[in-house]
């Protein structure tokens, strides 16, 4: 299996979109309550993610896209306030544990507070235990926000 400097982090590129669906739905295999139901209601949602993002950065090993991360640093929380909003942070389960989902959130972080903001918020999925302890691990922390299944979770900058 690659090694983690053998990952190379590169804008997104509209070519890339049906490798991601892949990407999307293997992510989602073990949650898929949190994910689209199938392969054209992950393509449209990539679609969405296309138009709302000030950063949309891929993840690539030997040239095959293995995890994409898509920010906007535009976006307006409950209450008005501009934050950096990680709208989805997806790896192809092969790949986990190589550091690839930490390297993209970090890229992200870096963007939002080049951005000048201080803070970034994202939404987990309740029973998502395993992506709440990695973003716990970044420094995320529950906001006490819930939206029927997913939690709010936020990280100060």
């Amino acid at each position: 299996m690659p090694a983690e400097h053998d990952v190379i982090l590169r804008p997104f590129r509209p070519e890339d979109l049906p490798a991601l669906v892949d990407v999307y739905m293997a992510a989602y295999r073990d949650f898929p309550e949190y994910g689209e139901p199938d392969e054209l209601h992950a393509r449209r949602y990539l679609q969405w993610l296309q138009r709302h993002h000030t950063l949309f950065l891929m993840a690539e090993v030997a040239g095959r896209p293995v995890g994409f991360i898509v920010v906007d640093a535009d976006w307006r929380d409950w209450n008005g306030r501009r934050i950096g909003e990680i709208h989805e942070l997806a790896v192809h389960p092969e790949y986990w544990g190589r550091s690839i989902a930490h390297r993209l959130l970090e890229a992200a972080l870096d963007h939002i507070r080049a951005q000048g903001l201080r803070q970034a918020g994202l939404w987990v999925g309740v029973r998502n235990e395993r992506a709440q302890r990695f973003y716990r691990h970044i420094g995320f922390r529950r906001s006490g926000m819930r939206w029927g299944e997913w939690i709010k979770m936020v990280k100060s900058l």
